[in-house]
């Protein structure tokens, strides 16, 4: 059986020329900006290895971004929201766009592999848990990478996008003060997940700033999903001093919120104000409507996109991490506290 031909990576070529990375890049997309005796040169090395460049694929002229997720994230309609800005960017950049989701456990090699089958490629990862052996190995074939919403806190020295998770938290909390709410119980999304850290510090900040020291016993643990916030809502209106506010990491949770308070009595918000976390179609879909904080989830895509062609340019970004700005938005899910009668 004939051995596939390896396609020689980013780095390799450069090195052979004697050039950078993303002046190999440039030459291999066309870029006008290289000198005439070095796109000889790189275009020279290009044709000795047999590197095809996005014109001779048979797929067509495009140059390829692929956006690669865990298999367990497809669900997430945070998720979806994002895709859909990946698509229009992408179409509106004349990308092509491929959509690579990974099974749990799948080698990192094999995955890499499947990226670079198609010419001069950038990766997206939405949500990601990637490995510095992964991110490393990306650096050495020269695939430019951008990670949306990572897991983890972003890297110095790669790029990414999120939003103003701790800016939103303090927002969704100032606002339930200045209904008068003070004792305001809190979930959180993935305990080890940035923005789910992020939102609980910014909710912690804004009741410090008000003077207000929070009790362990309205901060419950979750993991962004309506089954979480049902649970953890569950524990915190069975309490003798109950909380008048509840503020959910996620829309999810928020809806499981309000099951919980309606299988409890509890009315919404004459006697709970519930505040979700991404404005999803949910937030506009449950009874009463949540208010919550937006996330500019089609921005992220979008927005991934405009970095990753950058790259695939030879250009740079601004900045190697940016945040979009989340905002809040008020409906009907939030009321100022009203006192409970309570019985001799």
């Amino acid at each position: 059986m004939r051995e596939k031909r390896r396609r020689p990576s980013l780095a390799e070529v450069a090195g052979e020329a004697g050039v950078s990375i993303s002046t190999v890049s440039k030459v291999v997309n066309g870029a006008p900006d290289v000198a005439a005796a070095t796109r000889v040169r790189v275009e020279s090395v290009l044709r000795d290895k047999q590197y095809l460049s996005p014109k001779q694929r048979s797929r067509g002229d495009l140059a390829t971004v692929v956006v690669v997720l865990a298999s367990s994230s497809m669900s997430s309609p945070l998720t979806v929201e994002i895709l859909r800005g990946t698509m229009r960017a992408a179409h509106e950049a004349g990308l092509e766009l491929v959509l690579l989701d990974l099974p749990d456990g799948m080698p990192a090699a094999r995955w890499i592999e499947r990226t670079e089958r198609n010419g001069p490629t950038a990766v997206i990862a939405l949500k990601s848990r990637l490995r510095t052996a992964e991110r490393a190995k990306l650096a050495r074939n020269g695939v430019p990478l951008v990670e949306v919403d990572t897991y983890q806190l972003p890297d110095s020295d790669s790029y990414s996008v999120g939003a103003t998770n701790f800016a939103g938290g303090m927002a969704a909390t100032r606002y339930l003060l200045s209904l008068g709410h003070t004792r305001i119980g809190f979930l959180s999304g993935v305990a080890d997940t940035q923005a789910s850290i992020a939102r609980k510090h910014g909710h912690l900040a804004a009741l410090a700033s008000a003077g207000i020291q929070p009790g362990d016993d309205i901060v419950e643990e979750g993991d962004f999903t309506y089954e979480s916030g049902l649970r953890a809502a569950e524990v915190l209106l069975s309490r003798p001093d109950r909380v008048t506010a509840i503020f959910a990491a996620s829309d999810s949770q928020a809806a499981g919120v309000l099951e919980a308070a309606r299988r409890a009595g509890v009315s919404v918000p004459h006697d709970l104000s519930v505040m979700g976390f991404d404005d999803q179609l949910v937030a506009r879909m449950t009874a009463p409507r949540l208010t919550t904080i937006r996330q500019p989830s089609e921005a992220m895509g979008a927005y991934a996109v405009e970095v990753a062609h950058k790259l695939l340019l030879g250009g740079a970004p601004p900045a190697f991490h940016t945040d979009l700005a989340t905002e809040l938005v008020v409906r009907d899910s939030t009321a100022p506290p009203r006192i409970l009668e309570t019985s001799d």
